[in-house]
């Protein structure tokens, strides 16, 4: 097997091509060209030469910068190639994929970026002095991608493709300004019966394990042991349970078990009267029903990002002018301040239960943001882990409903409050894919619906995203000094 050397020199050698050009002083892009040293099964992805490249492992192993940097030399080393970096939204990329693009691998200044400066939320497409295009694109926008002819497409979070979309990407490689057309992809295991994986283990697509040790951040490969920021990263990464934990850790591809949310009372659970300071922002996450209970929950934000549960309805049968009212008469007696936000589902705008609320309230209500159920789910789990300080990111205080127990929810035997409902939404163990058993979910859907609303206008997670490298933004240092150049 050929060693990491000769792996990362294969990868200097821009994928193997024989005809890679010289920088000469007239390039337009000499001086400016990333400089990595690849290791293991980074390396080893980078060089793969199949027709379907997946690499596949743990967070923070490196995936998305090895493929960002064949985007970026296969661009480089073919006049006019056409190439793709995809992901399910568009929107997704802006703040993911594109951050590492633009800040690890062109870095400050590159002349790709200044000929063209371009906010990165609307930049379509990046233009090479030897007339190759990078053109960003989401399938929930398909016509441009779709249009198009491609030499080389890479798929960011891969899992989160249907196979319709993969297949049809791959039948867009034919543009021909490469020796050869390729898919190359990343993404963090998930269940084993994810169709990629399945596809994997047919041989259709090449697999490319990566390990953390293959990240010169966290792992020190000159006197073989973890550097001080793979220490950390690791113990965080430690935090995690379940499958959660194998595959984000581990790298393994395993079925999720047991419940979602990894609640414990003696970590979360805040005592009896427990009252967030009037100036942290609330707010309000409200899941609609009929004869299902309507959940609204009065959610407390502090200076960290860190949510608490201060007030909640859990009620069947229960109108939404009747809610507006009650929402009401918390704020104009003072028991609560105004919310920042309500943000509910819409599954209900037909039935006009948004309208009813408004109108009786004078509350104005924001629309869920609903499009990745699953990565809604894991920022919700994320703030169940225990972080760095000691402290989860989410709390539950005791006694919180604003009402008695709903009766017909008590007589039935089921949940009656948000903390009842947690202890029992498990994993669907029939499904062939991450699903949750769709009963006893309403608190549980508000929740998310707020977590998300929280993270994007509140700030996330204290202490930054834990599923992900954080490479320097230094020009002179994109990587820390354990990563080297050539």
């Amino acid at each position: 097997m050929a060693s990491s050397g000769r792996l990362i020199r294969h990868a200097r050698r821009l994928l193997g091509s024989g005809a890679t050009p010289i920088p000469l002083r007239s390039d337009p892009l000499a001086g400016h060209d990333p400089h990595f040293d690849l290791f293991g099964g980074v390396a080893a992805g980078f060089n793969a030469s199949a027709d379907e490249v997946l690499l596949a492992g743990p967070a923070g192993t490196g995936k998305t910068l090895a493929n960002l940097l064949r985007v970026y030399w296969t661009a480089r080393t073919y006049p006019g190639a056409r190439v793709l970096i995809a992901r399910k939204t568009r929107e997704s990329l802006t703040e993911s994929v594109l951050v590492t693009w633009e800040r690890d691998v062109l870095g400050p200044g590159h002349p790709i970026l200044t000929t063209r400066p371009i906010l990165r939320r609307v930049r379509q497409s990046y233009a090479f002095p030897n007339g190759s295009a990078v053109v960003v694109g989401g399938l929930d926008k398909p016509d441009k991608i779709l249009s198009s002819e491609w030499d080389l497409v890479y798929v960011a979070e891969a899992t989160e493709l249907g196979l319709v979309d993969w297949e049809t990407l791959g039948g867009r490689l034919r543009s021909g300004a490469v020796p050869y057309q390729r898919v190359v992809a990343d993404c963090n295991p998930t269940t084993p019966h994810h169709w990629l994986y399945k596809r994997c283990r047919a041989g259709v697509c090449a697999l490319v394990p990566t390990t953390h040790q293959d990240n010169p951040r966290f792992y020190d490969r000159a006197v073989g042991r973890w550097t001080p920021d793979g220490e950390r990263y690791l113990a965080r990464l430690g935090l995690m349970t379940g499958a959660r934990r194998d595959r984000f850790l581990k790298g393994l591809w395993v079925a999720a078990e047991g419940v979602v949310y990894a609640y414990d009372a003696a970590v979360h659970l805040l005592p009896a009267g427990w009252e967030a300071p009037r100036e942290w922002p609330r707010v309000w996450g409200i899941d609609w029903g009929k004869t299902a209970p309507t959940v609204l929950g009065v959610w407390a934000v502090d200076s960290e990002g860190r949510m608490y549960l201060v007030r909640e309805v859990y009620q069947t049968r229960l109108r939404p002018d009747v809610l507006g009212r009650r929402a009401k008469g918390w704020v104009e007696s003072g028991a609560e301040p105004p919310p920042r936000a309500i943000v509910c589902d819409h599954d209900t705008l037909r039935l006009g239960f948004q309208e009813q609320f408004e109108a009786a309230s004078g509350l104005s209500l924001t629309l869920a943001d609903k499009a990745d159920r699953d990565k809604g789910i894991e920022e919700c789990q994320a703030r169940f882990d225990v972080q760095d300080d000691g402290k989860p990111r989410i709390f539950f205080a005791d006694g919180c409903r604003d009402h008695e127990a709903d009766r017909t929810l008590v007589d039935a035997g089921r949940p009656a409050a948000g903390v009842e409902e947690l202890v029992g939404y498990v994993w669907d163990a029939d499904s062939l894919r991450d699903e949750p058993v769709a009963e006893n979910d309403h608190f549980c859907d508000e929740m998310r619906y707020v977590a998300r609303w929280v993270g994007q206008n509140l700030g996330g997670l204290a202490g930054g995203n834990p599923y992900g490298a954080d490479y320097s933004a230094a020009p002179d240092a994109r990587l820390p000094a354990a990563l080297r150049g050539w």
